[in-house]
């Protein structure tokens, strides 16, 4: 492994584990077992390491979304890019832990999000296009009602992680198991009869 990704490395697992403030350039050094120095030569702060953590994990997301391009836009299609999203930021879950301090200091990031969300917004409406045109998702009838609905579907993306650390002692699989059906279950209620029917196969398959 190169020295940089080691860092980057040794820098996620420290983040996750004792969070942004606590964990530093030397601490992130000496376990990677180079000198601070060295680090600094790759990334100068633990800001700098913040954001290439952050860029690191959106083009994870990215390439998954990419591959779901190509994809059939069924319902299942849709369930499955949730859930590779949830372990990716389960992975990465100081940014979403910490993330309120992190972009009051790091604006880069902060503006990096908000372009970030604005193209998710428009990805659910393209799978909703996709849900309503095989049968699977009702017509909206209120007008606006599915970018509430996304609204949410976001709100909750942003917030489970932290919610966790409040409300559960346990960790990994069974954390993200929980949350990712709360969102996944969001949809039901504007799926037609036929994607009930989808949903609930999945469901019991999984």
């Amino acid at each position: 492994m190169k020295t940089k990704e080691r860092i980057l490395e040794v820098a996620l697992r420290q983040f996750n584990e004792l969070g942004t403030d606590q964990a530093t350039v030397r601490s992130i050094a000496e376990e990677a077992g180079i000198s601070h120095g060295n680090l600094c030569y790759h990334f100068k702060n633990t800001d700098a390491l913040i954001e290439a953590l952050y860029d690191r994990l959106t083009e994870e997301i990215d390439e998954q979304a990419i591959r779901m391009q190509h994809t059939d836009n069924e319902l299942k299609d849709v369930i499955r890019q949730a859930e590779i999203t949830f372990h990716l930021l389960y992975k990465y879950r100081f940014l979403l832990l910490d993330f309120v301090r992190i972009i009051r200091r790091i604006d880069s990031i902060r503006q990096k999000f908000r372009t970030l969300m604005q193209l998710r917004r428009q990805q659910f409406h393209r799978a909703f296009h996709n849900l309503i045109a095989k049968g699977l998702m009702r017509e909206e009838w209120i007008p606006g009602q599915y970018n509430h609905l996304i609204t949410n579907l976001l709100i909750l993306g942003d917030n489970w992680i932290p919610n966790a650390e409040i409300h559960f002692d346990e960790k990994g699989e069974k954390v993200i198991k929980y949350y990712l059906e709360a969102f996944i279950g969001g949809l039901a209620p504007y799926l037609t009869e036929t994607g009930v029917r989808e949903y609930y196969r999945l469901i019991t398959e999984s």
